[in-house]
Formats: structure tokens, sequence, C-alpha cells
């Protein structure tokens, strides 16, 4: 049984804070403009101050009597909810040669390592696993147990069929009470209409939606020479042909849905971020949550 707790990632990544940018966002001008729609402005606990946090927010009779910096959290920051999509398809368990895990493994290291932070947070965090069908799915909570049982599902999860993400996003909106935090994680062999719609479901609760669009470098760079069997990766046959006569078509379809993908996620003011399984999973995550924080900074 695989193991997706790394410690190493985990090492890298602990200093950084998730949250919401579209709620927190929100909430923010709620307070600066007294327009709070059902979000709570009342106190919850205080957080040990982190790089980005707003000074507005720091408690200085705390700092007096501790000499540490603290901010305080309010009901609407702390209520935060976290699901992850993870594709079980095929072909996200695909491992090029030489490759150190498959698409999947990686996918299920970065689900297993944010939980951990967002269970240091305090945060609850819920999973679901789909193919062309929600296979399984573990509903938002924050305790020790709950994210045993989150890594002991991830482990026990097998190559399914087809990739439908929209059906998953579809059966995962109305489950959704009040807006979340949803990260997508998949090689997004899938179509992008049927994205759309379920992009379209997300975007209309006002979630945060973050997509990871995981790749193999074999799929990257099609290295591929001399006659060579393609078989596809989720049913689709098999194809013998000369590489270089597929190269150039193949880089050109991998560009033109890589640039839809981004388009769709810019209308819907979305996150998309692609990883490549031979790039080391705690510099992306680092870049990614990096960024996160930089966009909450400019956003203030």
């Amino acid at each position: 049984m695989a193991d997706y707790f790394d410690p190493h990632v985990i090492g890298r990544i602990k200093n950084f804070e998730i949250r919401s940018l579209r709620l927190v966002e929100s909430y923010m001008a709620g307070m600066h403009k007294s327009r709070l729609l059902g979000i709570s402005t009342e106190f919850a606990q205080h957080r040990q101050y982190v790089a980005g946090d707003d000074t507005k927010h720091l408690d200085w009779k705390v700092y007096a009597k501790t000499d540490r910096f603290y901010v305080k959290q309010y009901e609407a920051e702390t209520n935060m909810r976290v699901y992850f999509l993870l594709d079980t398809s095929n072909s996200m368990h695909f491992a090029g040669d030489g490759a150190a895990m498959s698409k999947f493994d990686y996918g299920a290291t970065l689900v297993a390592s944010i939980s951990y932070l967002l269970m240091q947070q305090k945060d609850t965090f819920g999973l679901l696993l789909f193919d062309e069908e929600v296979r399984a799915q573990l509903p938002p909570k924050g305790s020790h147990s709950h994210f045993r049982n989150l890594t002991g599902l991830l482990s026990a999860a097998k190559p399914g069929g087809q990739t439908d993400i929209g059906k998953a996003l579809s059966a995962l909106a109305p489950q959704m009470k009040g807006r979340g935090l949803v990260f997508v994680i998949s090689d997004f062999l899938a179509d992008t209409d049927a994205l759309n719609l379920g992009m379209g479901q997300m975007s209309f609760g006002n979630h945060d939606v973050s997509m990871f669009h995981v790749r193999d470098p074999q799929e990257r760079d099609f290295p591929f020479r001399g006659q060579t069997i393609f078989i596809g990766p989720e049913q689709e046959g098999r194809l013998l042909c000369e590489p270089r006569d597929l190269r150039n078509a193949y880089i050109r379809a991998q560009r033109r849905h890589e640039s839809e993908l981004r388009q769709m996620a810019m209308r819907f003011g979305f996150d998309v971020e692609r990883i490549d399984t031979d790039a080391r999973l705690d510099d992306s995550l680092s870049k990614f949550l990096a960024e996160r924080l930089a966009r909450r900074r400019k956003g203030r």
C-alpha cells in the first residue's frame, strides 16, 4: 500500500498559509464597507502571524504579554472548507520510462501534503476520487483521524476508466454549503465543454478553484523514435506509426488544449497550475503557495 505522506514536502510548505482568495477578499470588503451577508464577524481565535498577513489584525495586547505576533481570526476565516477532487482514471496511473512516480502518485502526495497543512491550520478538508464516475468520497473534517482516513483512501485507490471532471464537479456542487476552496488534480484529458459546465457551477457558487494540471515528461516532450505502438491511455485503442510523423501534430494539439484550459480558468477567475512529475513536488507546491500569497497581498 502506497504511503503518500512525505515529510520532506511537508517541511518545505509548513510555513505557508492556505486561504481562499475569494472568501478572504469578500470577507475583507464586507468588514470595510459593512456589507456582510451571512458571514460572522465574531472573534474566533488567535493565530500566529505569518508573512503576508494584514498587520491591521495584529493583537498588540497579546504581543505585549508574549513578545510574539498573533493575528485575530474571525468565524468567516476559520470556517473554511476545502475539497480535493483527484482523478483516478487510467491515464493518471501512467508513468513514463524512468519516472519516479505516476501522475496519480504525484497528485496523491500533493493532496496529502496540503491536507496536512490544512489540519495544522485547523481547517476542514474533504476528498472526492473520480474517473467517469465518483468512486469514493470523504466529507470535510479536520481531525487527525480524518487525515489518516484520507491517506488510507488515497493508498487504496485503483485505476479507473475515463476522465469526466465535469460530472465530478456537478456531483460535488450541491453538497457544498457556503463558499469553499476546491483543488482539482488531474491530467485533464477530458472534454473541455463538459469541464466548462462543471466549472461554471463552481463559479456560480462563488467557490475558489485551483486546477493542478499534472503531466508526465513523456507526454510533455514526446521523445519517441522509431516504429512505435501507442496505446490510448483511456481505451482509445492502438496506433502503430513513426513518431516523427506524429510529433508536430501532437505538440500543436497539446498546446491548443492547454490554451483552452487557461482561457477557461481566466474566464471564471480560477487558477490553473501546470506541474510535471519530473519536477520536485516541494518546489512546485512552494511556488504555487507563494504566488497565491503574493496575489492575496496585492489584492489588499
